[in-house]
């Protein structure tokens, strides 16, 4: 006979699903926040495109660390 899988309580499986959904919004504001201050820094500074393309990478850059983050804790 195959032993059974441990049971998970209901709570711990939705904070799972809450705490997944919520990667790919945070991924998408990430580049948003990081392209929007871009545009407000080159309006600004008149350095237009440059700041753009640095925020947005660094927002880039800042979401896909927050997706690795989150599979990692979900992953263990």
């Amino acid at each position: 006979m195959e032993p059974t899988p441990q049971k998970r309580p209901v709570a711990d499986t939705v904070r799972q699903i809450g705490a997944l959904s919520a990667v790919g919004l945070s991924f998408v504001l990430a580049i948003v926040i990081g392209a929007g201050l871009g545009v407000v820094l080159d309006r600004w500074l008149g350095t237009s495109p440059w700041m753009f393309f640095i925020f947005f990478f660094f927002g880039l850059a800042a979401g896909v660390l927050n997706v690795y983050r989150t599979a990692g804790r979900f992953l263990k």
